[in-house]
């Protein structure tokens, strides 16, 4: 008989279902899964104590993908259910897997208003700037004058910022990473899950069917090191050094 030891050590597969993994091939959704088993591995929550919320969408599949408790809830109204599960079991770890369509359209009232809250939650934000589960529709981070089966002659609106959203809703953590940056997704969704009160991490993902290349000034290796920088807590900003 075994017995569980408070601090046990996790490995990924402790956190990984016995389900195939449903996203096409190439897309950017599977690198984000992959971190997140590591993540969780490397926090060494049991998987009986965490519970992963999701909403509807193409992300919003990874709770079956996920041996952990789960829950693929209703369109946009992940953060309200996350924020229930939270509320009646505090000792729970609780994920909010979400899309830019599913959290920041029909669920975005419910975004900003967790992230006011300041719930402690870890919310995961999925942005390929296409509604990829419907089959291309611009969605509320296309890009003006972006092209799609829903904008044939271009969207006419500004897309919203996440990192502008959680701000303005008074976030008191917010961090961005890419689809194709393993190392430091998994750092960074660590980070996030030691925040107490609402994190949000939006992860720039690559749609490989609908919305391929949305993020290659950002994500391509030709100019990824130049246009990135790391901002990371209670440590100096690189570029301000270099310029002084």
């Amino acid at each position: 008989m075994s017995i569980e030891v408070k601090y046990a050590k996790y490995v990924a597969k402790d956190y990984k279902s016995d389900q195939y993994v449903r996203w096409c091939p190439g897309c950017g959704d599977h690198a984000v899964l992959n971190c997140l088993h590591k993540a969780m591995a490397e926090l060494s929550i049991p998987p009986h104590k965490t519970a992963v919320i999701s909403g509807i969408g193409c992300s919003s599949r990874l709770p079956y993908y996920m041996n952990t408790y789960g829950f693929h809830t209703i369109h946009g109204r992940g953060a309200a259910i996350a924020t229930g599960v939270k509320t009646a079991n505090p000792d729970l770890s609780v994920w909010l897997i979400t899309g830019d369509g599913d959290c920041l359209a029909i669920g975005g009232n419910h975004f900003i208003h967790v992230v006011r809250r300041n719930v402690d939650m870890n919310i995961v934000l999925f942005n390929n700037k296409i509604y990829g589960l419907t089959k291309g529709q611009y969605s509320p981070t296309s890009d003006r004058g972006f092209v799609s089966k829903s904008s044939p002659f271009g969207t006419v609106e500004e897309p919203f910022v996440p990192a502008e959203l959680t701000l303005g809703a008074r976030g008191t953590f917010f961090a961005r990473s890419i689809d194709v940056d393993l190392k430091n997704s998994t750092d960074i969704l660590i980070e996030s899950a030691k925040h107490k009160g609402t994190s949000v991490v939006e992860v720039l993902v690559n749609c490989v069917i609908f919305n391929d290349g949305t993020h290659k000034d950002i994500a391509d290796k030709e100019y990824r090191a130049e246009r990135t920088i790391f901002l990371r807590h209670g440590e100096k900003n690189a570029v301000r050094e270099r310029q002084r």
